[in-house]
């Protein structure tokens, strides 16, 4: 039967499986767009303008990256179909991901490129049972990765730099591929010069899952000098940033992860595929380093806190959902490298 045991079961950790899926990377296409800007446009006067806003260490494509991130313990209560099922509290719940994004085709009008994710989810968690003062422990990891290509094309709209972009991407766990979703965008930038540069526009996916399948972008940067900076990609992440020397930043703000996901396997008798879904809200500091090697050294804590957690059918939108759970914010701290050997960074 479907119980309360419905992410949280005994099931084996395939770690070769995973380092296998690990050399296949890998594609996220999100909203993420800021890249586009910055390394696409070189014959445009408009996107001159943007290279030379964005042309800080810190604002390049990093292709490789890394992070670690572990959150502090927290209570949740769910539902079964609208059947409320015992308190329980995580006692570790932490991720390990990987992502490249790279380059295949670039020029005046053209972008390609093949982007991806795997992330690693180790969880431990206890429930209260039916006998007074025993509780049932629960221990499992969890596997999932994207992968695919993204096409842009630029172009002009009314005078205005117009980024087309449109792709494919697959989703799976360790055990197969589950999902073939298209994504797309648009942007048009509406200000670049030295001090600022604006852009407006819409993404979506196909994905019928999805917790925002269309969402409006707004993104936004301003140096108000040398140092300061705000940074908008909205509705992504929102930061201050400030340069505390030459290879060192410190952000204050918040991001939205939307890929804390996994799929899930012989949870009722007819062997349905469901997916977990959960939206990650970080609210905190980070700050960044640079070191000799274009390697980038992140470091990020505050506090983390779930608007949506659910599970549901694989095919099912994100409103027809299974499980659905309320968690309490917790702390985190997120460590993350990442390299771009493409690059050689001016002293």
């Amino acid at each position: 039967m479907f119980n309360h045991n419905l992410f949280i079961s005994h099931s084996p950790c395939l770690a070769k499986k995973t380092l296998d899926r690990l050399t296949a990377l890998i594609l996220f296409t999100s909203f993420l767009t800021l890249p586009f800007l910055a390394n696409a446009q070189s014959q445009d006067s408009v996107a001159k303008k943007v290279i030379r806003f964005n042309a800080d260490k810190f604002a390049e494509q990093r292709p490789f990256s890394i992070d670690f991130k572990q959150y502090g313990n927290y209570n949740f209560s769910s539902n079964l179909r609208d059947r409320d099922l015992p308190d329980g509290e995580f006692t570790n719940w932490s991720q390990s991901t990987a992502s490249i994004n790279l380059n295949l085709l670039q020029n005046r009008r053209w972008l390609v490129q093949i982007n991806g994710l795997y992330r690693l989810i180790s969880s431990e968690s206890r429930f209260s049972t039916s006998t007074p003062n025993i509780q049932q422990n629960y221990k499992e990891d969890y596997h999932y990765h994207t992968e695919g290509l993204n096409f842009s094309y630029f172009a002009k709209l009314f005078g205005k730099t117009v980024i087309y972009t449109a792709g494919f991407a697959l989703d799976g766990s360790e055990k197969r591929i589950e999902r073939t979703r298209g994504v797309f965008s648009g942007i048009v930038v509406l200000k670049a010069n030295e001090t600022t540069t604006m852009s407006v526009g819409i993404a979506g996916t196909t994905d019928p899952g999805a917790q925002i399948p269309i969402a409006p972008i707004f993104i936004y940067q301003h140096k108000f000098n040398d140092k300061l900076t705000v940074d908008l990609t909205l509705p992504r992440y929102a930061y201050l940033r400030r340069q505390m020397s030459n290879n060192g930043r410190l952000s204050a703000g918040f991001d939205l992860d939307f890929n804390t996901t996994f799929f899930l396997y012989d949870r009722d008798a007819a062997n349905t595929t469901y997916q977990y879904r959960q939206l990650d809200g970080n609210v905190g500091l980070v700050y960044e380093h640079i070191l000799p090697g274009s390697i980038t050294l992140t470091f990020k804590t505050g506090y983390r806190v779930n608007p949506t957690v659910r599970v549901l059918e694989k095919n099912s939108s994100f409103n027809d959902y299974t499980w659905e759970a309320h968690t309490d914010s917790a702390p985190y701290i997120n460590i993350g490298v990442s390299l771009n050997p493409f690059v050689k960074h001016k002293k």
